[in-house]
């Protein structure tokens, strides 16, 4: 291999690569031990540990955006079929599923007025209703209500 790295005056690396590697002997001892070397009292342990991946069919995905379209919450799908919230907005992209807009519709900001001008804090609100505390913030502030300081 030393003359035909002689031989060659624009050698690329990739090349050069490979001859270091086959001189230090990479190639001949490249074989994977039968077993893992590293044990321990319970036996051998997994040297990574890789994550699974749940696989939705056809029929599951259908249910996920019918879920979905009836006002299911991203959060509430990506537990009830053991996703990640990005793959249920993924697979709703797929399918053409539009977004339902960020905040509360009439009723629901019509409610969270009602329950804080009884008392409530925001936070108490926002768990009664099932949303974010911005977005209870924003319906007291579009209805002009006041909200309480600490």
């Amino acid at each position: 291999m030393g003359s035909l790295h002689e031989a060659l005056v624009n050698f690329p690396r990739k090349a050069q690569t490979l001859v270091t590697r086959w001189n230090r002997g990479v190639f001949r001892d490249a074989r994977r031990a039968a077993a893992p070397r590293i044990e321990d009292s319970r036996g051998p342990v997994v040297r990574t540990i890789e994550t699974v991946q749940t696989l939705l069919t056809a029929c599951e995905i259908d249910r996920l955006v019918g879920d979905y379209l009836s006002g299911t919450r991203i959060d509430q799908l990506a537990g009830r079929y053991g996703v990640h919230r990005a793959t249920v907005f993924a697979h709703l992209r797929r399918r053409n599923v539009p977004r339902r807009p960020v905040g509360l519709d009439e009723a629901e900001a019509a409610d969270a007025v009602r329950l804080y001008r009884t008392g409530m804090s925001i936070r108490a609100v926002a768990r009664q209703i099932g949303a974010d505390r911005k977005c209870v913030r924003s319906a007291l502030e579009a209805d002009g209500s006041k909200t309480r300081s600490k």
